[in-house]
């Protein structure tokens, strides 16, 4: 299986994407924040549709991370080849599940074909969208290997059981919640708790024995009490008959102190209400007058205020001195700084420029010539090799020649030898022959090139002279800008070097908004002190009109007379409120009624004292027969209780049988049905450790000897001794083992025609060293798989 080409509409930040996939490895080497994971993503959503469970480390459920951004229509297309058939994905994604669209086109003929349906990916693979993530997507910091039920259903070849698989981590999860619900072992399971219950229910029924035997004391006793509240109850109500009595007397003697005492008071209150005549000598303000003049005052006091804030401060008046002497002239505008500033940052694209230009100028060199002299080297070797080549075949056979005419080696044949003699005499003048042809041509080539070269150079000449006038202009008219700029600073009285003229020019910004505050400040400052001279005003033409010193501090003297008003107004107010009682009191009461002879021997207070020793005796009596009634009541309880407590005893023992029986009968399937998912998983281990051994060899540049695969696929490591889990690890050799985990993995699951690898920058955890060993096993890997490989660096890249 391979893709072939991906649109993406819109997604996530992506928007209106094409990528085309190739064989092989596709390197896809962008900067951080381009878009990678989210292209990954997408090629993850083609398949299985957004994620609609919400994964407790996410950062926000698919559908919420990936809307566009920029809105419009949310989703695309992926076209793949499997089976030897080319297909397109198409869907579209709404704001919830149900408004997903799903197509798939057959592109030989691009009608909708039927041979897959909205389950693409899970019908492809044979993996849900999890065991994808955790197998054939390899993220980046997401690169340990954990399996699922459908990852060992495919190791297995049982994808098209899965289900029964599947249903085996639910199972164990089940099985386990379960003895956890009921275990003997712990406070929390249901069999220690109601062990505990037993024990407590057993002690609880020995308490109950005793109950029988109160019950007739406390009977006893009750009866008692009853009789003392009958006797306490009629003696009470003697004592409350001579209260009514007492009460009588005391109310006549209660009057006359009431009348005499309110003449005191009329007489107080008439002295009170005279003594504040001398304090208001023509009329007493009313209270909105008061009150108008307390606005006053705040006003007058957040003036104040306003003022301490306005104020200058030593610093802000010195400054402004300065500023004020600075701008004497006129006051630049922001518009003329900004136009300053743009025309400093023209110079330096200028300057870019003219080292550009005598960077040109510098290096016009001859690299032509030089390659030039580079191929009549070639040339000249060429048709010398010729020659020499000639020279050693005559020389060759002029020998032979010699030795088969004076048989200077009687074994050889003499005529053979002669004609193989004259046979290589013969091809060396026909070499030396070539050699010389070239190296003529080569001559007449070297006369062409010198008068080629001097055309070059004349030209050359010209253009350097003509960038020469081009940067001798440009550095005149950066002269002219300087000058304008140094002709603005000094109106304001700013001198300085070249290079720090922008930084000044931005200064002078900042002072002229500093001159322009400080400005305001002082108008605002003035107008406040003329709204606290008018407030002044009214207030003194207030005391003048009642004839009244506010004193210096005028709003705590306008505090003291606003409360001496309020004072003289309840003066008069409670004297002539007493005056009027003293005159109900006499209209209400006969004088002859106060001096009427006492009836009672016993005063109010006796009275009530005897009466609350009688009530106390009496509240004792009815809280002792109330306990009573509560013992009692207890106590029956206690005997109805001690009945229901056996009852639930019983039942309790029962159920704690059939629950012991339930506990000992699902530890067992359990502990069945574990080893038989470790048998199913052994059979598939040894193929993914050697898998995991050789791409461990090529990531790490060592064997996997210290490392040991259970038959849960667990991995461990050897260290001092003892297997140890993976996760104590580096985050880089967790990222090791996990890319070279899920690689194994896929070659166990995929040993026929084998899916794309997506490969999110798994390496950037990795050190130098081994980074390049990966590097290296991409390209191994690419040899059997299409891997679409994501990197933010040049150096994770195989190429």
């Amino acid at each position: 299986m391979r893709l072939i080409a991906c649109h993406i509409e819109n997604f996530g930040k992506l928007s209106d994407l094409t990528v085309e996939f190739a064989d092989g490895i596709n390197v896809i080497n962008q900067s951080n924040a381009w878009g990678k994971s989210t292209l990954a993503a997408f090629l993850k959503a083609m398949f299985y549709g957004l994620d609609t469970k919400k994964d407790p480390k996410a950062f926000e459920k698919e559908r919420n991370l990936y809307r566009p951004w920029q809105g419009g229509a949310f989703g695309g297309e992926l076209d793949f080849e499997v089976d030897g058939k080319a297909y397109r994905i198409s869907r579209s994604f709404g704001r919830t599940e149900k408004n997903d669209e799903f197509h798939l086109y057959d592109l030989s003929t691009n009608l909708e074909s039927t041979d897959y349906s909205a389950e693409i990916g899970l019908e492809l693979f044979d993996l849900d969208s999890a065991s994808f993530r955790r197998s054939i997507f390899i993220a980046q910091n997401d690169c340990l290997s954990e399996t699922s039920d459908r990852i060992n259903a495919k190791l297995g070849n049982l994808a098209e059981s899965a289900n029964d698989i599947n249903n085996f981590e639910m199972a164990i999860s089940r099985m386990k919640e379960l003895l956890n619900q009921l275990t003997p072992e712990r406070v929390t399971g249901s069999i220690k708790k109601r062990k505990n219950y037993i024990t407590q229910l057993t002690q609880e029924l020995k308490v109950f024995e005793t109950a029988q035997d109160g019950l007739e004391g406390i009977l006893h006793k009750k009866k008692l009490v009853e009789e003392q509240i009958e006797e306490l109850m009629r003696i009470r109500k003697d004592y409350a008959a001579a209260l009514v009595i007492a009460s009588e007397d005391s109310r006549r003697q209660e009057l006359y102190v009431q009348y005499e005492a309110l003449c005191a008071e009329v007489k107080e209150k008439e002295e009170k209400r005279e003594a504040f005549s001398s304090v208001f000598p023509t009329q007493v303000p009313s209270a909105e007058e008061f009150e108008a003049q307390t606005r006053n005052l705040r006003a007058m006091e957040e003036t104040k205020a306003t003022l301490r804030t306005q104020e200058l401060t030593e610093i802000e008046r010195e400054n402004h001195a300065k500023l004020s002497h600075m701008f004497e002239e006129e006051v630049p505008t922001d518009e003329r700084i900004d136009a300053a500033i743009a025309m400093l940052s023209e110079i330096d694209k200028q300057k870019e420029e003219i080292t550009k230009q005598e960077l040109r100028l510098s290096s016009f060199d001859t690299t032509a010539q030089e390659n030039e002299e580079d191929t009549k080297e070639n040339q000249a070797a060429g048709y010398k090799v010729f020659m020499y080549l000639g020279i050693g075949i005559m020389i060759a056979g002029i020998v032979s020649f010699a030795i088969s005419y004076f048989k200077w080696i009687p074994a050889v044949d003499d005529t053979l030898l002669t004609v193989i003699a004259l046979f290589a005499i013969g091809c060396g003048w026909i070499f030396y022959g070539i050699g010389a042809l070239l190296g003529y041509r080569y001559k007449k080539a070297k006369q062409e090139l010198e008068r080629s070269m001097q055309k070059r150079y004349q030209e050359k000449m010209a253009k350097r002279a003509e960038i020469a006038d081009v940067i001798s202009a440009m550095k005149e008219d950066l002269r002219k800008v300087y000058d304008t700029i140094n002709e603005f600073l000094g109106t304001y009285h700013v001198y300085c070097e070249v290079k720090e003229y922008q930084s000044r020019l931005y200064e002078l910004k900042n002072q002229v908004n500093e001159y322009e505050r400080l400005e305001k400040k002082q108008e605002a400052y003035r107008l406040e002190q003329a709204v606290l001279e008018e407030l002044r005003t009214k207030v003194s033409a207030f005391a003048g009109e009642y004839q009244v010193d506010l004193g210096d501090d005028i709003a705590a003297g306008l505090r003291v007379l606003q409360t001496k008003a309020t004072e003289y107004k309840l003066a008069v107010e409670a004297y002539e409120e007493m005056l009027a009682k003293k005159e109900q009191f006499e209209q209400r009461q006969d004088k002859s009624f106060w001096t009427k002879e006492m009836r009672c021997p016993y005063s109010i207070a006796e009275l009530n004292q005897m009466i609350q020793e009688a009530d106390e005796t009496l509240e004792e009596r009815k809280a002792s027969l109330v306990q009573y009634g509560k013992q009692l009541e207890e106590l029956q309880e206690q005997l109805d209780m001690r009945d229901e407590k056996q009852q639930e005893l019983d039942e309790q023992l029962q159920q704690q049988d059939e629950d012991m029986r339930k506990y000992n009968l699902v530890k067992v399937t359990s502990e069945f049905l574990q080893k038989a998912k470790e048998q199913f998983t052994a059979k598939y281990m040894e193929p993914i450790a050697r898998g995991f051994s050789k791409y461990y060899q090529m990531l790490s540049g060592n064997d996997a000897c210290d490392w040991m695969l259970d038959a849960n696929l667990n991995l461990k490591v050897r260290e001092y001794g003892e297997l140890r889990d993976s996760k104590w690890l580096s985050a880089g050799y967790q990222d090791l083992i996990g890319i070279c985990m899920r690689l194994a993995l896929v070659d166990a699951m995929y040993q026929g025609e084998k899916p794309f690898l997506l490969l999110d920058d798994p390496f950037v955890n990795l050190d130098g060293e081994k980074v390049g060993f990966g590097n290296q096993l991409l390209l191994e890997v690419a040899k059997e798989y299409q891997i679409v490989y994501f990197t933010c660096h040049d150096s994770r890249s195989p190429f």
